[in-house]
């Protein structure tokens, strides 16, 4: 059991120290790593997990010469937090990023920055904004595709811009790459987003009689990694390479009447496929191994196979290794987006060998292995299972406990309004085992709702997310998310008196809810009136101190208006949040030469 939590300084000594002598090894030596995620991925729509109505054969054959994982789940149902959790190998309330829309800080240890510490060279290819490299998962990675770039001001409509790629551009450009770099050790990192709703797919795979979208899509997918595992194949990277496939979460599809994912902990999300395609000449692994575990597992699993150390910040254990304790291993998952969205109880989840616990309102429990849908709530039945799986949640919270809070960082305002146009929001205050509040299963008809608003608003049918949005809002007036968004479609109708009004609604229900009061700002910047816009940017950072956008943006206005103390202090705060940014340090440095 691992007790030191070392601070992320910790992590340059560390590669100095343990990785010195492998780094002097020759490149030929070093096993090409490749891993794929396919996003919102549920194991049980791949054949090769034994679905029926659809055959996945590309897929499937990336575990003819592998092992397949029947039993692991992903950390929390979101795509930032799980590939975060994934990379980092920590728990999402230990790294702090349990939404989309929060940036990464800066000088994690990373499987990528572990290995490029080992003379790998790492790339990675990004299907979706919501891993784009401005939100800090790039650390580690020498190149980082991800071509999301809004063109536009701050007040550029979100919904037009650019949210992912097909899948068959993200392998064509990793391949390019590959074949640039033959010969030398490699860590490639493909993300395909085609199975993320709405489902796009090309004419050849969109209509077909009796096949859902879900899985039309799906079927697009296992068409481009076909041609993708031929091209390594022929590129002769395919016998000599460690290939993982994996996802993210998976998708609910209306299990539990949820139909997308992120808001309940049920397997319908969990439940992720892992299946790891050997180099020719390893030792025998297993074809199958059915020991529970979760995607923490998958970076030292991948780091033991080297040979290389795992730093010790790494949460998980390798999968190679097998034990009486991995066996009794509590596997954790969370989801803190009701909670954070809107104010409904967050949901802490830890499995272990067949029986899992839900700690809600109304806790659950369930023995995967007799009941693997989830119909059947346990609890009243075992209340001892409950209670010991409980005491083992309690205790893995304790033990890694959280570190510093995710900051928003060096997030543009157009990145931001896209990531709230798709829904996602930033971390609320920190929530603990039995936090109060609704449980989100009775919530679910106006989460519904919800959802059908955010999709028009998404889709530019702005009168009809009207509409259903103030039907949410009569249901519950203190739904600050629904209002903003109401907010949004008022503006993006060309009413922006309207949007203010559902804005300043919010601030007067929570003075402290900087999304409205940052929303305003922006209103009164592009109205010119730098008075008003300031006095919003002020309530931001009170409220929100390690908000970039908004310091840096105050520090500009009170340069302005003649403010310089107030300017410098907010430049030099913006500047430490955001290192990285060359503007920033031009306006500061400006403005030092300008006092003198």
């Amino acid at each position: 059991m691992k007790v030191a939590r070392p601070g992320a300084s910790i992590l340059y000594l560390w590669l100095a120290v343990a990785g010195c002598a492998y780094c002097a090894a020759a490149p030929g030596q070093q096993t090409p790593v490749i891993v794929i995620s396919i996003d919102t991925l549920r194991a049980d729509h791949l054949s090769a997990y034994g679905y029926r109505k659809i055959r996945t054969p590309s897929i499937d054959s990336f575990a003819a010469q592998g092992t397949l994982f029947t039993e692991i789940n992903s950390q929390i149902p979101l795509t930032l937090p799980s590939h975060t959790s994934l990379f980092t190998s920590t728990y999402p309330f230990e790294n702090r990023i349990e939404e989309n829309a929060e940036r990464v800080p800066r000088g994690v240890a990373t499987l990528a920055s572990v290995l490029r510490s080992h003379g790998y060279r790492t790339a990675a290819f990004i299907g979706s904004v919501l891993l784009d490299r401005r939100l800090g998962l790039d650390q580690g990675f020498d190149f980082y595709d991800s071509p999301f770039k809004p063109s536009g001001s701050a007040s550029e409509n979100p919904y037009s811009m650019r949210v992912r790629r097909d899948g068959a551009l993200v392998v064509r450009a990793a391949l390019q790459w590959l074949r640039a770099n033959r010969g030398q050790p490699i860590f490639v990192f493909v993300h395909l987003f085609d199975l993320h709703t709405p489902y796009m797919r090309p004419a050849d795979f969109a209509h077909r009689p009796g096949i859902s979208g879900y899985d039309s899509a799906l079927l697009y997918v296992d068409h481009v990694l076909g041609g993708f595992q031929r091209a390594l194949v022929q590129d002769k990277w395919w016998d000599r390479a460690l290939v993982v496939v994996l996802s993210d979460h998976g998708e609910s599809l209306g299990d539990h009447g949820e139909s997308s994912h992120g808001y309940f902990t049920y397997q319908s999300t969990l439940w992720v496929p892992l299946i790891l395609h050997w180099p020719s000449g390893t030792p025998k692994y297993p074809s199958r191994v059915s020991r529970p575990a979760g995607l923490i597992e998958v970076a030292p699993t991948i780091l033991d196979f080297l040979h290389l150390p795992a730093p010790p910040s790494f949460e998980g254990e390798s999968l190679l290794r097998e034990n009486a304790e991995q066996q009794d291993r509590a596997i954790y998952s969370e989801s803190m987006y009701t909670y954070d969205a809107f104010g409904w109880a967050p949901l802490w989840t830890v499995r272990v060998g067949s029986f899992k616990y839900i700690d809600a309102p109304r806790p659950e429990l369930y023995d995967l292995q007799l009941d693997p849908r989830e119909q059947t709530n346990l609890l009243r039945k075992n209340p001892a299972e409950a209670l010991a799986l409980r005491n083992r949640l309690r205790q893995l919270l304790a033990r890694s406990a959280p570190r510093q809070p995710a900051s928003a960082g060096n997030i543009s305002p157009q990145t931001r309004a896209l990531l709230g146009s798709l829904g996602y929001i930033g971390r609320g205050p920190h929530a603990g085992l039995g936090s109060s509040g609704p449980d989100p299963k009775d919530r679910l008809p106006e989460y519904n709702l919800y959802e059908k608003g955010l999709a028009s608003l998404y889709d530019g049918r702005l009168p009809t997310a009207i509409s259903i949005f103030h039907q949410v809002l009569t249901r519950d007036p203190h739904n600050a998310l629904a209002r903003c968004n109401l907010a949004d479609a008022y503006l993006r109708l060309s009413k922006p008196d309207d949007a203010l009004h559902q804005w300043s609604a919010v601030l007067a229900d929570d003075p402290k809810y900087a999304p409205a009061a940052e929303a305003i700002a922006e209103l009164w910047l592009a109205r010119q009136d730098f008075p008003k816009a300031r006095t919003y940017l002020q309530q931001v950072v009170t409220a929100a101190p390690g908000d970039y956008e908004a310091q840096f943006e105050l520090g500009i206005l009170d340069e302005r208006l003649g403010a310089t103390k107030e300017a410098l202090e907010h430049l030099q705060a913006a500047c430490k949040l955001a290192p990285d940014s060359a503007q920033c340090q031009r306006e500061l440095t400006s403005l030092q030469q300008k006092m003198k």
